[in-house]
């Protein structure tokens, strides 16, 4: 295991400055900021239109938009390709994100925002419907988003959580605010889970990325 050091730290820190995010997504970023907003950071953002780009998911859940910056991302990523099911429960944060589709010509078909709490949304969902599901919302109900992420996606789904590293508290065993130990207990769920295979990645903010293995074949006796 490395150890943290200042040429480890300093590569790290290149890696996050390394992303060039295009021009549009800082009014996007602005109006989170004035709403108070805690929204994917540019190296989270980029992994995420990587991800798109390399399972190219046609059906999309998000839990916990706020004004957007990732939905653009995957829409951006996807194209034509893609519709998004969007879940935030502050309206004002809800039109934020609507206004930012319309300021980067996103058709409206292609993202249906549900300004309802995920909880009360989630189980009118489809079993095994979507390709990918994103979780970018307080950690009160983590380990619950994560039981339906994983009941939404079918083989080769991805899950991804943001802020995985719950504002870098999660590393420190002494922590044990409840947002701390829920996240730890959702990532262990998810790891330990034989179903999923899965990646903790150190952007700023911590991405746990997994997805749905295949069944094993039956063995015969």
């Amino acid at each position: 295991m490395p150890s943290i050091n200042p040429e480890l730290f300093a590569s790290w820190t290149y890696t996050q400055n390394h992303v060039n995010e295009p021009e549009h997504v800082a009014p996007v970023r602005e109006r989170a900021e004035d709403l108070g907003v805690r929204c994917i950071d540019q190296a989270g953002r980029s992994m995420l239109q990587m991800l798109c780009t390399l399972r190219q998911p046609r059906n999309v859940v998000e839990i916990g938009s706020g004004v957007g910056v990732a939905s653009l991302a995957m829409l951006e990523a996807m194209g034509s390709a893609m519709t998004l099911t969007a879940i935030e429960p502050d309206l004002e944060h809800a039109n934020a994100m609507r206004q930012g589709l319309r300021d980067s010509s996103i058709p409206s078909a292609r993202a249906r925002i549900i300004n309802e709490r995920a909880e009360n949304v989630l189980s009118r969902l489809a079993d095994h419907a979507y390709d990918l599901v994103l979780i970018d919302a307080g950690a009160e109900l983590l380990l619950e988003y994560v039981a339906e992420a994983k009941r939404l996606v079918g083989t080769g789904g991805v899950i991804i959580v943001n802020n995985a590293f719950d504002e870098h508290r999660l590393a420190k065993p002494a922590v044990r605010r409840p947002s701390t130990v829920t996240t730890r207990d959702a990532l262990r769920m998810m790891r330990e889970d034989p179903r999923l295979q899965t990646h903790l990645v150190p952007t700023e903010q911590g991405l746990l990325v997994a997805t749905v293995l295949p069944a094993k074949p039956a063995t015969r006796r």
